[in-house]
């Protein structure tokens, strides 16, 4: 599945034409990006049937560049620009603070072509000579690359997402495969992944690698042996797989799921009952001195956790922070589902910086079976080219209607506001005619906490959106005092959004599980296009790694309940 791999070099071939200060082009190429990112199709597939222009910001002319690299695997028009430009333009861009522009500079002055130059550049002192750079902007840089070192080795999870289910089910389907399970952290849905971790079954390993390593997708092949193979995919993710015996598939799918921590847990436990816990099985290794002993379990994962005496453990809670103690005791929670989801409590259209239409995003979560949606399209002083004012708010309202009349679900219509200094800086019309207000910050002033905290008090705020603002691998959270946050929003009766946008996830798992009896929440999409509605299932991981309940979770409630909470 090439679809990661051509949103990234659109997002590269964007950066290059800034850099040539092209106007409008940069945003049409990152328009396009996000539209092919979101897809749950192959965009082979969608080459295949001649509809690429059909994508959503994809022309003539972009249609035709992603044909070309489809069909020979190279890009004339990419390799021109990064020939006129030579350096990793994506990695360097990854330092938080380093655009496009400032990366030629650096590229023209010092010589700057990848991150390690860069490092290098900066720990010199050459940086804070060049004129418009300065000491500052220099610490910035020594601050702010190891991130990006790491975001070149790490993926989001939600970008990793669509590539890995693709394998996977590619593998269930084969029949040289028996039982097939993506494991490590992408089971457990962390929010950045490195490797693709498979676990395997498999009557013919043998065949089954040949399976494995000669797939479509497979770039390169790094190692292949009689049970464990390497490879590089389409998106530059690497994959392992194993092929274990089925006796086994359950002790191994404990211990390559993880963590390391809830391993080292689980096996102290097995220790106290005199048995050996690894990757092969639950062994009695009591009456013996060497060995493995007498295997009490191994076969099934519910096994091992049942000869435990424990209930089986969520693979999102296996991060050894009390899931084994409440396993124990029967306390676990009745984690919250996908489908218990009942509406979307942000998205934006095409009225400020989404892609899609109001009646397209709705028509498209009638399509994911949703009872009602929020539009939040950005008010004043976002920091965005396209915000409404009264003129466009007015009329988007009229569209709302219709479609309101037209389709079998209920738009509301909202606002992402923005927190300034000033607080939301909306006259007292915009409250009145929204059904919720959302606010969020996209700054990060030193006074953070005090911004939120009277955002929070002295403004009619429904939902709190996107609380640290961080972008992972990419920008840090804000430097927020998040225990007074939060309870600020209960005695304000503020819900606090889990959102789902890949790079964002925030709240943060941690703190989702720390507040949740503090807050309520809603996980929103914040989706831009209609293939982001999809993203929802990565918000509830993180709703279901921060131990929540379909009732921690407000927008699992029918709309007249939901209209309750928030006096609508």
């Amino acid at each position: 599945m090439k679809n990661q791999e051509i949103a990234t070099m659109l997002r590269e071939i964007a950066d290059f034409l800034e850099i040539q200060e092209e106007e409008y082009k940069p945003r049409a190429y990152r328009t396009a990006a996000r539209n092919i990112e979101s897809l749950s199709e192959d965009i082979e597939d969608i080459h295949d049937r001649g509809e690429l222009e059909e994508i959503e910001g994809v022309g003539e002319s972009i249609s035709e560049k992603i044909g070309e690299y489809l069909e020979t695997g190279e890009l004339e028009y990419y390799e021109d620009l990064k020939a006129d430009l030579p350096v990793d333009i994506e990695a360097i861009t990854s330092v938080e603070g380093v655009g496009p522009k400032t990366a030629k500079k650096l590229y023209i002055e010092l010589d700057v072509r990848t991150l390690d130059d860069l490092e290098s550049a900066a720990e010199k002192g050459d940086v804070a000579d060049l004129e418009g750079f300065g000491e500052k902007s220099q610490q910035n840089i020594l601050d702010h690359i190891g991130r990006a070192k790491e975001s070149q080795e790490r993926m989001l999870l939600g970008r990793a997402f669509p590539i890995a289910q693709d394998i996977e089910t590619r593998l269930h389907d084969d029949d040289a495969f028996d039982q097939v399970d993506i494991v490590g952290s992408f089971r457990r849905r962390r929010p950045t992944v490195g490797d693709i971790d498979i676990l395997a079954t498999a009557p013919d390993p043998e065949a089954a690698m040949e399976v494995f390593c000669s797939h479509d997708d497979v770039k390169e092949v790094l190692s292949r042996g009689e049970t464990k193979s390497s490879v590089v995919v389409s998106g530059d993710l690497q994959m392992d797989l194993r092929v274990v015996d089925e006796t086994e598939y359950g002790a191994a799918l404990v211990y390559f799921t993880g963590s390391k921590d809830h391993n080292i847990t689980l096996r102290n436990r097995a220790i106290d009952h005199d048995w050996k816990l690894n990757e092969y099985g639950l062994f009695d290794v009591g009456d013996i001195d060497d060995g493995e002993g007498e295997r009490r379990a191994g076969e099934t994962e519910d096994g091992v956790y049942d000869t435990l005496d424990l209930d089986w453990i969520p693979p999102e809670l296996r991060e050894d922070t009390g899931e084994v103690d409440a396993a124990a005791t029967g306390d676990l929670p009745n984690l919250i589902e996908l489908d218990e989801v009942r509406g979307d409590l942000q998205l934006h259209t095409d009225y400020s910086d989404g892609s899609h239409s109001v009646r397209e995003m709705a028509e498209a979560a009638v399509e994911r079976d949703l009872e009602y949606i929020l539009v939040t399209d950005h008010g004043p002083h976002a920091p965005i080219p396209s915000t409404l004012d009264r003129e466009s708010f007015e009329e988007q309202q009229a569209d709302i209607e219709t479609v309101n009349d037209d389709l079998d679900i209920t738009v509301l219509q909202g606002i992402e506001a923005e927190i300034t200094d000033s607080g939301l800086e909306l006259s007292d019309d915009w409250y009145e005619h929204c059904d919720l207000i959302v606010a969020g910050m996209h700054s990060d002033p030193s006074n953070s906490t005090e911004r939120v905290v009277t955002a929070l008090q002295d403004f009619p705020v429904d939902i709190f959106a996107h609380p640290s603002n961080r972008l992972i691998n990419e920008r840090e959270p804000l430097n927020l005092d998040m225990e007074t946050v939060m309870e600020t929003a209960a005695e304000e009766d503020v819900a606090v959004e889990i959102n789902a946008q890949p790079e964002r996830l925030d709240l943060d798992w941690a703190s989702v599980k720390e507040y949740r009896e503090t807050v309520s929440y809603v996980v929103s999409t914040d989706a831009h296009t209609t293939g982001e509605l999809d993203f929802m299932h990565l918000g509830i991981a993180q709703a279901r790694r921060g131990w929540c309940e379909a009732s921690n979770i407000l927008n699992t409630r029918p709309l007249d309940d939901v209209r309750s909470v928030f006096e609508i």
